[in-house]
């Protein structure tokens, strides 16, 4: 167990419906986060992204990264962040969490700046959460890697069992949602799981989502979208 329940309680409490704050981006802002984009050291994930990874606590902190921190802050108010990362992908995103085992934060807010895309696609947020470290959803089984026997891991964990989210439901979800934006996964990967909120996925745009429940993106290759570019940062109030 990563976090003790009262640490869990705390988290919890802080739960808010998800937030699209649109066309705040300041365009000049944008541009400093392509050019870092850009410019950045690439991290060529074993599960299909490519990232640019960059840890304010780590690192020194760039004249781009002071600008975007004090423009979150009109939104999320006071945090700390424990990660960000650029991402560019072909393929979408699964369901997981965001979380550390290296911090342990107090998780606050994840705030999304979508960058770059064809044209929007949409964004969903669970109900549930998970806190008890970094996992991706495979409820029903590990599907095997392209050539190999091992599952595609790189940092978020494999979690065989939905039944251990907060807030499961025991129930088969939505098949009308599911047909609609998640025909990338399995319907049974899923399980037990409710919307939040759905949400468009437009630069210009920042999505505000509680950093402890599960997310993923929509199948934006079933609408002819080749690649999409996005910053996450994930945010905490306090060192736990």
């Amino acid at each position: 167990m990563l976090r003790t329940e009262e640490q869990k309680q705390k988290i919890l409490s802080r739960l808010e419906p998800t937030k699209v704050y649109q066309n705040v981006v300041p365009d000049d802002l944008m541009s400093e986060l392509l050019e870092a984009w850009e410019s950045g050291p690439k991290n060529h994930k074993n599960t299909g992204p490519v990232t640019y990874d960059y840890y304010p606590n780590k690192e020194e902190h760039t004249d781009w990264w002071i600008k975007t921190d004090k423009f979150i802050t009109e939104f999320i108010g006071d945090h700390w962040t424990f990660a960000t990362n650029f991402f560019k992908v072909d393929q979408p995103h699964i369901l997981h969490n965001d979380d550390s085992v290296r911090w342990v934060p107090d998780l606050y807010k994840t705030v999304v700046i979508p960058m770059a895309i064809d044209k929007p696609t949409n964004f969903a947020i669970f109900d549930q959460c998970y806190l008890d470290g970094p996992v991706k959803l495979r409820h029903g089984g590990q599907p095997k890697h392209k050539n190999h026997d091992k599952p595609q891991v790189y940092y978020n964990q494999d979690l065989l069992d939905n039944s251990e989210l907060i807030g499961y439901t025991g129930q088969m979800f939505d098949e009308l949602l599911y047909n609609k934006y998640f025909t990338h996964l399995p319907i049974q990967r899923f399980t037990g799981l409710t919307v939040e909120q759905i949400v468009e996925w437009k630069p210009g745009d920042i999505i505000v989502f509680d950093t402890a429940r599960i997310h993923c993106a929509a199948n934006f290759l079933a609408n002819g979208i080749k690649t999409k570019l996005g910053y996450s940062i994930f945010t905490a109030k306090n060192d736990i």
